[in-house]
């Protein structure tokens, strides 16, 4: 069997990572933002940083979830034509002893 079909991509488990991250980040980026508006501080820079870290997370979210369906895109453009790979039922008949 090729390495190509036999080794699994790596597209799944960093889509799971990106979008896992995009959403702690995101959900906690949120609650930070609530806190800084009922408790409103003279410090601005602290609203510049939580703006910047809900953004990213919202970013992680989408390339996560885009990583996904390009993966998947990706698996049917390595796999070899059909023309060249047999299917198992002309894998079969060729294999079979001939009677006589």
């Amino acid at each position: 069997m090729p390495p190509t079909l036999s080794k699994p991509s790596g597209a799944a488990p960093a889509s799971l990572v990106y979008i896992t991250i995009g959403a702690l980040m995101t959900v906690w980026s949120a609650i930070w933002y609530s806190y800084l508006r009922n408790n409103s501080s003279a410090n601005s820079s602290s609203g510049y940083l939580c703006t910047g870290f809900l953004v990213t997370g919202i970013v992680l979210l989408a390339i996560g979830f885009s990583l996904g369906p390009i993966a998947r895109w990706s698996r049917h453009a390595e796999m070899p034509p059909s023309e060249v790979t047999p299917s198992p039922n002309q894998e079969t008949q060729q294999n079979a002893p001939r009677r006589v």
